[in-house]
Protein backbone atom coordinates (compact mmCIF):
# COMPACT_ATOMS: atom_id res chain seq x y z
CA UNK A 1 0.00 0.00 0.00
CA UNK A 2 1.42 3.42 -1.05
CA UNK A 3 2.27 5.26 2.17
CA UNK A 4 0.67 8.72 2.51
CA UNK A 5 3.97 10.37 3.08
CA UNK A 6 5.32 8.71 0.00
CA UNK A 7 1.97 10.74 -2.45
CA UNK A 8 2.36 13.89 -0.42
CA UNK A 9 6.56 13.38 -1.62
CA UNK A 10 5.21 12.29 -5.05
CA UNK A 11 3.25 15.79 -4.75
CA UNK A 12 5.63 18.08 -4.12
CA UNK A 13 8.68 16.45 -6.84
CA UNK A 14 5.19 16.69 -9.29
CA UNK A 15 5.96 20.05 -8.13
CA UNK A 16 21.63 -12.87 18.08
CA UNK A 17 21.80 -11.62 21.09
CA UNK A 18 25.53 -10.18 20.22
CA UNK A 19 26.47 -6.78 19.88
CA UNK A 20 26.06 -5.94 16.34
CA UNK A 21 28.90 -5.12 14.03
CA UNK A 22 29.81 -1.58 12.96
CA UNK A 23 28.76 -1.33 9.34
CA UNK A 24 31.29 -0.54 6.88
CA UNK A 25 31.71 3.38 6.79
CA UNK A 26 28.91 5.54 4.38
CA UNK A 27 30.23 7.45 1.48
CA UNK A 28 31.01 10.42 2.51
CA UNK A 29 33.35 12.10 -0.61
CA UNK A 30 31.95 15.87 -0.61
CA UNK A 31 30.67 15.98 2.77
CA UNK A 32 31.89 18.17 5.40
CA UNK A 33 30.64 18.16 9.20
CA UNK A 34 28.01 21.19 9.89
CA UNK A 35 26.92 19.59 13.23
CA UNK A 36 28.10 17.49 16.00
CA UNK A 37 26.00 17.04 19.14
CA UNK A 38 27.26 14.56 21.64
CA UNK A 39 23.92 12.15 22.88
CA UNK A 40 25.74 10.24 26.03
CA UNK A 41 28.65 9.86 27.90
CA UNK A 42 30.22 13.42 27.10
CA UNK A 43 34.36 13.47 27.47
CA UNK A 44 34.14 9.65 28.64
CA UNK A 45 35.29 6.67 26.54
CA UNK A 46 31.63 5.75 25.79
CA UNK A 47 30.88 8.79 24.30
CA UNK A 48 28.37 8.98 21.66
CA UNK A 49 27.50 11.65 19.25
CA UNK A 50 25.51 12.28 16.06
CA UNK A 51 27.19 14.43 13.59
CA UNK A 52 25.05 15.80 10.59
CA UNK A 53 27.15 16.13 7.22
CA UNK A 54 26.28 18.66 4.52
CA UNK A 55 27.98 19.22 1.10
CA UNK A 56 31.35 20.85 1.40
CA UNK A 57 30.62 23.84 -0.87
CA UNK A 58 28.20 25.17 1.41
CA UNK A 59 29.26 27.90 3.13
CA UNK A 60 27.79 29.95 6.16
CA UNK A 61 26.38 32.67 4.12
CA UNK A 62 25.02 30.17 1.67
CA UNK A 63 23.31 28.26 4.00
CA UNK A 64 21.50 30.94 5.41
CA UNK A 65 19.33 31.70 1.80
CA UNK A 66 19.31 27.81 1.29
CA UNK A 67 17.46 26.81 4.87
CA UNK A 68 13.42 26.55 3.88
CA UNK A 69 13.98 27.75 0.66
CA UNK A 70 15.73 26.61 -3.42
CA UNK A 71 17.89 24.33 -3.40
CA UNK A 72 18.98 25.06 -7.23
CA UNK A 73 22.13 26.81 -8.21
CA UNK A 74 20.05 29.34 -10.48
CA UNK A 75 17.83 30.50 -7.89
CA UNK A 76 20.43 30.84 -4.98
CA UNK A 77 24.12 32.16 -6.23
CA UNK A 78 22.82 35.69 -7.03
CA UNK A 79 21.73 36.35 -2.98
CA UNK A 80 23.47 39.07 -0.77
CA UNK A 81 26.69 37.60 0.32
CA UNK A 82 26.85 34.79 -2.18
CA UNK A 83 26.56 36.88 -5.86
CA UNK A 84 30.19 37.86 -5.38
CA UNK A 85 31.92 34.80 -4.44
CA UNK A 86 33.64 33.15 -7.51
CA UNK A 87 35.51 30.20 -5.70
CA UNK A 88 31.68 29.14 -4.88
CA UNK A 89 30.26 29.86 -8.64
CA UNK A 90 32.98 27.78 -9.47
CA UNK A 91 32.55 24.91 -7.54
CA UNK A 92 28.65 24.99 -8.21
CA UNK A 93 29.44 24.39 -11.59
CA UNK A 94 30.89 20.64 -10.51
CA UNK A 95 27.11 19.48 -10.04
CA UNK A 96 23.96 20.29 -7.56
CA UNK A 97 24.44 19.86 -4.46
CA UNK A 98 24.43 16.57 -2.42
CA UNK A 99 22.32 15.07 -0.51
CA UNK A 100 23.08 15.10 3.19
CA UNK A 101 23.95 12.52 5.87
CA UNK A 102 23.56 12.06 9.28
CA UNK A 103 25.52 8.99 11.47
CA UNK A 104 26.16 8.35 15.16
CA UNK A 105 30.38 7.43 16.22
CA UNK A 106 31.98 6.98 19.39
CA UNK A 107 34.25 8.25 21.48
CA UNK A 108 37.38 7.88 18.22
CA UNK A 109 35.11 8.91 16.00
CA UNK A 110 34.45 5.32 14.72
CA UNK A 111 31.14 5.26 12.73
CA UNK A 112 28.12 3.44 13.94
CA UNK A 113 24.90 4.05 12.35
CA UNK A 114 24.24 6.08 9.32
CA UNK A 115 21.42 7.11 7.00
CA UNK A 116 21.28 9.59 3.70
CA UNK A 117 19.54 12.41 4.19
CA UNK A 118 16.38 13.02 1.50
CA UNK A 119 17.71 16.44 0.75
CA UNK A 120 20.55 18.52 1.26
CA UNK A 121 20.53 20.24 4.69
CA UNK A 122 19.63 18.99 8.11
CA UNK A 123 19.82 19.84 11.39
CA UNK A 124 19.44 17.59 15.25
CA UNK A 125 18.20 19.31 18.36
CA UNK A 126 20.89 20.05 20.58
CA UNK A 127 18.71 18.94 23.67
CA UNK A 128 16.88 16.17 24.12
CA UNK A 129 12.85 15.64 24.94
CA UNK A 130 11.66 13.10 27.94
CA UNK A 131 9.34 10.52 27.12
CA UNK A 132 7.95 8.00 29.72
CA UNK A 133 11.37 5.43 29.55
CA UNK A 134 13.63 7.58 28.25
CA UNK A 135 14.28 10.70 25.68
CA UNK A 136 14.11 11.97 22.50
CA UNK A 137 15.96 13.91 19.72
CA UNK A 138 14.52 15.34 16.34
CA UNK A 139 16.60 15.44 13.08
CA UNK A 140 15.02 17.69 10.93
CA UNK A 141 15.50 17.49 7.01
CA UNK A 142 15.07 20.65 5.06
CA UNK A 143 13.39 19.50 1.40
CA UNK A 144 11.94 22.83 1.10
CA UNK A 145 11.86 24.22 -2.75
CA UNK A 146 10.93 27.53 -1.79
CA UNK A 147 7.60 26.50 -4.21
CA UNK A 148 4.86 23.98 -4.12
CA UNK A 149 2.49 23.31 -1.07
CA UNK A 150 3.88 19.86 0.11
CA UNK A 151 7.76 20.52 0.17
CA UNK A 152 8.82 21.64 3.41
CA UNK A 153 10.78 20.47 6.74
CA UNK A 154 10.37 16.65 7.33
CA UNK A 155 11.18 15.83 10.81
CA UNK A 156 12.27 12.50 12.16
CA UNK A 157 12.48 11.20 16.21
CA UNK A 158 15.02 9.36 17.11
CA UNK A 159 16.61 8.06 20.21
CA UNK A 160 20.37 6.12 21.16
CA UNK A 161 19.94 2.15 20.80
CA UNK A 162 22.90 -0.32 21.13
CA UNK A 163 24.64 2.04 19.19
CA UNK A 164 22.16 2.54 16.47
CA UNK A 165 20.17 5.44 15.39
CA UNK A 166 16.73 4.25 16.97
CA UNK A 167 14.22 5.56 14.29
CA UNK A 168 10.59 5.95 16.29
CA UNK A 169 8.13 4.32 14.49
CA UNK A 170 4.31 4.38 14.46
CA UNK A 171 1.56 1.71 13.71
CA UNK A 172 -2.33 2.77 12.72
CA UNK A 173 -5.24 0.60 13.10
CA UNK A 174 -4.95 -0.24 9.62
CA UNK A 175 -2.18 -1.92 10.38
CA UNK A 176 0.25 0.70 8.43
CA UNK A 177 3.84 0.30 10.19
CA UNK A 178 6.10 2.90 9.28
CA UNK A 179 8.80 5.55 10.72
CA UNK A 180 7.30 8.43 12.02
CA UNK A 181 7.57 11.51 10.25
CA UNK A 182 5.98 14.92 9.80
CA UNK A 183 6.20 17.67 7.47
CA UNK A 184 6.04 21.44 7.72
CA UNK A 185 4.87 23.12 4.66
CA UNK A 186 2.14 25.73 2.93
CA UNK A 187 -0.28 22.91 3.52
CA UNK A 188 1.09 20.44 5.97
CA UNK A 189 1.56 21.51 9.51
CA UNK A 190 2.23 19.71 12.90
CA UNK A 191 2.62 20.68 16.84
CA UNK A 192 4.07 18.73 20.18
CA UNK A 193 1.69 18.49 22.44
CA UNK A 194 2.37 20.03 26.16
CA UNK A 195 5.87 20.25 27.36
CA UNK A 196 8.04 18.69 28.99
CA UNK A 197 7.38 15.19 27.72
CA UNK A 198 6.87 14.66 23.85
CA UNK A 199 4.17 11.76 23.57
CA UNK A 200 1.56 13.62 21.73
CA UNK A 201 1.50 15.25 18.11
CA UNK A 202 -0.97 16.67 15.69
CA UNK A 203 -0.69 16.93 12.51
CA UNK A 204 -2.72 18.32 9.61
CA UNK A 205 -2.20 18.01 6.28
CA UNK A 206 -4.41 19.14 2.94
CA UNK A 207 -4.04 16.74 -0.18
CA UNK A 208 -6.27 15.71 -2.88
CA UNK A 209 -8.58 13.30 -2.52
CA UNK A 210 -6.88 9.77 -2.81
CA UNK A 211 -10.15 8.04 -2.68
CA UNK A 212 -11.21 9.72 -5.64
CA UNK A 213 -11.46 7.27 -8.56
CA UNK A 214 -9.84 9.90 -10.98
CA UNK A 215 -6.80 9.69 -8.55
CA UNK A 216 -6.22 5.90 -8.43
CA UNK A 217 -7.05 5.29 -12.41
CA UNK A 218 -3.64 7.62 -12.66
CA UNK A 219 -0.76 6.01 -14.68
CA UNK A 220 2.70 6.61 -13.32
CA UNK A 221 3.78 9.90 -14.96
CA UNK A 222 -0.01 11.01 -15.24
CA UNK A 223 -0.96 14.79 -14.52
CA UNK A 224 -3.47 15.27 -11.67
CA UNK A 225 -6.92 16.28 -12.36
CA UNK A 226 -6.56 19.79 -11.40
CA UNK A 227 -10.16 19.99 -10.07
CA UNK A 228 -9.90 16.73 -8.11
CA UNK A 229 -11.62 17.81 -4.54
CA UNK A 230 -9.50 18.87 -1.17
CA UNK A 231 -9.67 16.69 2.11
CA UNK A 232 -7.89 17.32 5.32
CA UNK A 233 -6.37 14.69 7.38
CA UNK A 234 -6.17 15.19 10.89
CA UNK A 235 -4.06 13.15 12.63
CA UNK A 236 -3.17 12.69 16.12
CA UNK A 237 0.22 10.47 16.97
CA UNK A 238 0.39 9.28 21.27
CA UNK A 239 3.53 7.84 22.30
CA UNK A 240 2.79 3.94 23.66
CA UNK A 241 6.98 3.57 24.49
CA UNK A 242 10.35 1.69 23.54
CA UNK A 243 9.81 4.25 20.50
CA UNK A 244 6.56 3.52 19.01
CA UNK A 245 3.45 5.36 18.71
CA UNK A 246 -0.03 4.61 17.59
CA UNK A 247 -1.76 6.93 14.88
CA UNK A 248 -5.30 7.58 14.98
CA UNK A 249 -6.75 9.61 11.78
CA UNK A 250 -9.72 11.76 11.39
CA UNK A 251 -10.45 12.88 7.44
CA UNK A 252 -12.42 15.68 6.71
CA UNK A 253 -13.77 16.52 3.29
CA UNK A 254 -12.84 20.22 3.40
CA UNK A 255 -9.63 22.23 2.34
CA UNK A 256 -7.47 23.65 4.81
CA UNK A 257 -4.18 25.54 3.99
CA UNK A 258 -1.04 27.24 6.57
CA UNK A 259 -2.69 30.64 6.63
CA UNK A 260 -5.60 29.44 8.44
CA UNK A 261 -4.19 28.51 11.70
CA UNK A 262 -3.72 25.02 13.19
CA UNK A 263 -6.88 23.55 14.04
CA UNK A 264 -8.12 23.45 17.27
CA UNK A 265 -7.76 19.92 19.36
CA UNK A 266 -11.27 19.56 19.25
CA UNK A 267 -10.92 18.53 15.81
CA UNK A 268 -8.53 15.86 16.29
CA UNK A 269 -9.23 12.21 17.20
CA UNK A 270 -8.68 11.55 20.73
Amino acid sequence: MLRRSAVLLALALIASGCKPQAPPPPDTAGLAVHQSVILAHAGEAGERRIEVLEDARITPALRYWLWGASKDVADFLHHPGVSGDKPLAAAMQQGPLLRGLVRLVDHDGTVLDSRRLDCELGKVSTDPMPQSDGQVWTLGDDCSTGTGDYAGLITHFFSLGNDRIAWQHYSAADGEHAELTVVQARRIAWRPGDPPRLEDITEVSSHPDFDDPRFKALKPGEPLPTDLPMVTDLIRYHYAGKGDWTKHIRTEKSAWFGGDGFPGPDRFPE
